[in-house]
């Protein structure tokens, strides 16, 4: 929507002549600060200090000085309040959901971290139990070889069992 020329130029004008320090333009932004936002309210004050921006013998439509309005402001850079509040819930809703993410993030870190201790202490208790088996096979190893070499080496069973006798009657 385009802007009414008239308008920004009785606008420039009492902007011009407040600087200039008028009392009547002073006076005109002071009470433009203190009117209420309702449409009504400003084209009563447009038709009071700027009577060149309301076109003579007609009357405003409240929807077009809406518009102009809402477009002279865009353009100014003020965001209306309404906006302000929108964006004011968005960005708390997007503050909350980035605090939960970042918690989730730290959580799963944690959780990573631990896993690797978890994956460490794993990994230890698989060596010694392995060095264990070893150990353990080695010995039964040793244990086979030395039941296995005496009965080799005699030729026969018929020396074990003298020995065998002969250690019965020593325990007897």
């Amino acid at each position: 929507m385009n802007l009414n020329p008239k308008a920004l130029e009785a606008w420039f004008t009492l902007m011009a002549q407040a600087m200039r320090g008028t009392q009547e333009a002073q006076d005109a932004l002071r009470s433009l600060s203190e009117i209420s936002s309702s449409t009504e309210d400003l084209m009563q004050w447009m038709t009071k200090f700027m009577p060149a921006a309301v076109p003579s013998g007609t009357k405003l439509r409240p929807e077009a000085l809406e518009g102009q309005l809402e477009e002279w402001w865009r353009m100014m850079g003020v965001v209306p309040r309404t906006r302000y509040l929108e964006l004011l819930e968005r960005f708390d809703t997007l503050q909350r959901r980035l605090d939960k993410a970042e918690k989730t993030v730290h959580t799963l870190r944690a959780a990573l971290d631990n896993k690797g201790q978890h994956t460490e202490e794993a990994k230890q208790a698989l060596d010694m139990w392995s060095t264990m088996m070893q150990d353990t096979l080695q010995t039964q190893t040793e244990w086979m070889q030395a039941w296995m070499t005496p009965s080799q080496q005699s030729g026969s069973g018929a020396e074990d069992q003298e020995n065998l006798a002969a250690d019965e009657s020593d325990t007897a």
